[in-house]
């Protein structure tokens, strides 16, 4: 699933190659991933492609007119959705591929989900509410504002164990599966312990890490990614799915549970309690 630090590279890189770039064609192949009506579809032509950001598990990508945003593409591309960057268009259409946005300037830009459980909207930029849960989510991970004060602020708002915690887009957003597992290793704490045991100074740890983590990994994939957007890299993590290996901290071996959504964590540098 692709997380903040992979949305937040894919976004830079999508600014710096096709921001500028005339659609000549937008196209569904498979329609039942786009939420937008074929009318709404066809109205990118002619649009200009402007900067990509993010938001939460969200790519969003801007459609402007003389240079004002009309129309956005907001992308959660859930467990398997990848954007693809194509030089040739004639180039094979790859089976459920969600999204052909044809250029003038050659080439295109692709959206494919092997899973078909990613979804795209077409939206106003002032629609983004109209999302489902888009009102709900909580300032990114990577917030600036978020401070270590305003964690701690909304931490004691958000009860259960760390690693759904850490996952919930209401508390804050951009946090997946993989990225808990290595931040929860980095803060020393354990996946299933309750918030409501955390010391203070724990959850401060937990900031930290939050940080840190997520930081470290959006450098080291500014290394990786380019060109190739589409590819996920997740061979630079410490601990997720890591389960029988060494801990890198104490050399015990790591403990990991459940299937494709596994939780890989070391018992003894992140005790229950």
């Amino acid at each position: 699933m692709p997380e903040l630090p992979d949305l937040t590279v894919v976004a830079e890189q999508l600014a710096a190659r096709a921001a500028g770039k005339t659609i000549a064609e937008a196209t569904a192949p498979t329609p039942i991933l786009l939420r937008a009506t074929p009318a709404e579809l066809a109205g990118l032509a002619g649009l200009t492609v402007g900067s990509a950001g993010h938001r939460g598990k969200f790519l969003l990508l801007p459609f402007e007119r003389d240079g004002q945003t009309v129309r956005l593409l907001a992308a959660n591309p859930m467990l398997a959705g990848r954007i693809w960057l194509i030089d040739d268009s004639r180039e094979r259409v790859r089976a459920r591929t969600g999204l052909r946005l044809r250029f003038t300037q050659g080439g295109e830009l692709r959206y494919v989900d092997r899973e078909m459980l990613g979804k795209l909207y077409v939206v106003a930029p002032d629609q983004l509410d109209g999302i489902p849960s888009w009102s709900e989510m909580g300032p990114d991970a990577d917030d600036p504002a978020l401070t270590l004060e305003v964690f701690r602020q909304r931490i004691r708002r958000h009860p259960g164990e760390l690693k759904p915690l850490l996952r919930n887009n209401r508390f804050v957003a951009g946090i997946g599966n993989a990225y808990s597992d290595e931040i929860l290793w980095a803060a020393k704490l354990a996946p299933f312990r309750k918030r409501s045991t955390l010391r203070p100074e724990e959850i401060d740890r937990l900031y930290e890490a939050m940080r840190s983590v997520l930081y470290d990994a959006t450098e080291r994939l500014r290394e990786l990614v380019p060109p190739h957007i589409e590819t996920q890299h997740r061979e630079f993590l410490k601990v997720h799915l890591r389960g029988g290996q060494p801990c890198p901290r104490c050399g015990r071996e790591l403990r990991q549970i459940g299937g494709e959504e596994a939780t890989t964590f070391c018992r003894t540098c992140q005790p229950p309690f």
